[in-house]
């Protein structure tokens, strides 16, 4: 299954009972000067602040592959600041306190970054009026040539640096490929992309574990949350460690 196949159907699972606002539904527009583009006949990219027309097109395009545009008159906005691309999401009233929706619109901002020039992105998450409720940081370090860590909600780089340095000492960081991801939001948690069924066996779970208890001081010390994520980076596996 292509990746934005899989999350047009992520997105079906995880907005379910999350109402995403259409056009038609918000009685208002932007406050500050913006301009907009079209993305098929009636969803939108509005850009200001440093953002062309082009960006927004670009970011058009990469909402209607990962299955967020469906032409349904959903909106989003593009700007620039200084910690790099910032995009607004339009949702109903308390869709910025949902789990799966936070953690949906996280992989988004994975997917459409290369769109908008790359990592950082700061995902805003607005009411029907563009009143901002909560922002997300989707960021990405490379380890070496090949590993990567994203960091996601209040994790920084520097969170992302260190952690690095911790699973290059353990020798889980090779430059081999691997894939890591940390978030902190009130808590910890550490995620490790892993390869179909290794969430399934019980000595892959401990090993992980063990793993996180060794790197838990790199960001912050225990308790933290194990993960073990798919290639799409949906969680499959979840342990605290203590």
């Amino acid at each position: 299954m292509s990746l934005a196949r899989w999350f047009t159907l992520a997105f079906a699972v995880a907005l379910v009972g999350v109402v995403v606002w259409t056009w038609r539904d918000v009685a208002v527009k932007p406050k500050s000067p913006v301009s907009k583009v079209t993305i098929g006949r009636h969803d939108g990219v509005y850009f200001s602040d440093g953002a062309k027309a082009s960006d927004a097109l670009a970011l058009g395009r990469a909402l209607q592959e990962c299955g967020y545009f469906t032409d349904k008159g959903a909106v989003v906005m593009l700007s620039r600041g200084e910690e790099g691309s910032i995009v607004s999401f339009v949702l109903g009233a308390g869709a910025w306190d949902d789990p799966k929706a936070i953690a949906a619109l996280e992989q988004i901002g994975r997917v459409i970054a290369p769109s908008i020039g790359g990592y950082p992105v700061v995902l805003h998450l607005v009411d029907a009026t563009w009143m901002g409720h909560k922002s997300l940081l989707v960021g990405k370090l490379m380890v070496g040539a090949h590993d990567a860590i994203y960091y996601f909600g209040g994790a920084t780089e520097g969170n992302a640096v260190e952690l690095g340095g911790a699973l290059r000492k353990m020798g889980y960081l090779a430059d081999t490929g691997s894939t890591v991801a940390i978030w902190k939001d009130g808590e910890t948690a550490l995620g490790f992309v892993v390869t179909e069924g290794v969430w399934a066996r019980q000595d892959a779970v401990n090993g992980f574990e063990r793993l996180a208890r060794e790197v838990a001081p790199s960001v912050g010390g225990l308790p933290v949350r194990m993960r073990l994520l798919s290639g799409a980076m949906e969680i499959k596996d979840e342990v605290e460690v203590r």
